[in-house]
């Protein structure tokens, strides 16, 4: 596969982050996000329908309420971000796992996603092409979809995207768990991201794990949690919470079946 070079990063601006709220005359600390794995989900699941529920951390948040991530994400519990974004809504989805899977492996519906970018002040292709890939190089073959059918506990598959702002990458995706009840599937970067001679993420430094937990009838928990890991490059030390954000509540509405460029998005 012929591959372009990246295009560079946008200077982003930073999010707000929800660090506080004031409760009674008080400054209390946000609670850290906590998955739905033998636990209710933190943030809780908002109202189907509605915006996700959804926490913006940064380091000295992360620091100072010492996080670590639940063993069920499958990241070592030493793992130390930068970023963390969690994400967490009642959705409405008919067959359940098998539309959730089905949804999830049509990587080429990726290059219709769209998010809203604080650079530009407007709504634009998370993704500029997108395919599943028979191996874990740039190189390798592309193929189709992905169908539910073979996205099985414990197997990995690879898929290449022209990412809008980095240009092309490789990414795997994990099969953690899929039950008639319940699917998770862990998200990283194969292949660095590089702009401008530098390096600004190393492989696996860009990760994600998405849960979808059945609730009652067609009424499902969808929770997504986001990390950038503290290893990546100053050049983006600060200012990424805004597009990570906006990313990945792209990613919850294109795993809802709801339109990705909805008002309003997550950062203005």
């Amino acid at each position: 596969m012929n591959v372009a070079r990246p295009r560079g990063t946008q200077s982003l601006k930073a999010a707000a982050c929800c660090a506080t709220l004031v409760a009674a005359g008080f400054a209390v600390a946000t609670p850290l996000p906590t998955p739905p794995c033998g636990t209710p989900p933190v943030p809780a699941y908002e109202s189907p329908g509605a915006q996700p529920a959804m926490a913006i951390l940064r380091a000295e948040d992360l620091d100072k309420g010492v996080w670590r991530p639940s063993s069920c994400t499958g990241w070592p519990a030493a793992s130390r971000s930068r970023v963390v974004v969690a994400l967490a809504g009642l959705v409405r989805v008919a067959d359940g796992p098998e539309t959730l899977l089905a949804r999830a492996g049509a990587v080429s519906t990726l290059r219709t996603v769209r998010y809203w970018s604080t650079t530009d002040k407007k709504w634009r292709p998370l993704f500029l092409d997108a395919a599943a890939l028979d191996g874990p190089t740039e190189g390798a073959e592309r193929r189709g979809d992905f169908r539910p059918s073979e996205l099985q506990p414990g197997r990995s598959f690879y898929y290449w995207v022209d990412d809008s702002r980095s240009g092309p990458l490789v990414y795997r995706v994990r099969v953690l768990e899929r039950s008639p009840h319940r699917v998770a599937l862990a998200d990283e970067n194969v292949s660095p991201v590089r702009a401008f001679g530098l390096t600004l993420f190393e492989p696996a430094a860009l990760q994600t794990v998405v849960f979808a937990q059945h609730q009652a009838n067609d009424i499902w928990g969808l929770y997504i949690l986001v990390r950038i890991d503290r290893q990546t490059s100053s050049f983006i030390a600060s200012g990424h919470e805004a597009s990570t954000a906006n990313r990945a509540l792209a990613l919850f509405r294109h795993l809802a079946g709801v339109p990705t460029d909805a008002e309003p998005p997550a950062v203005r």
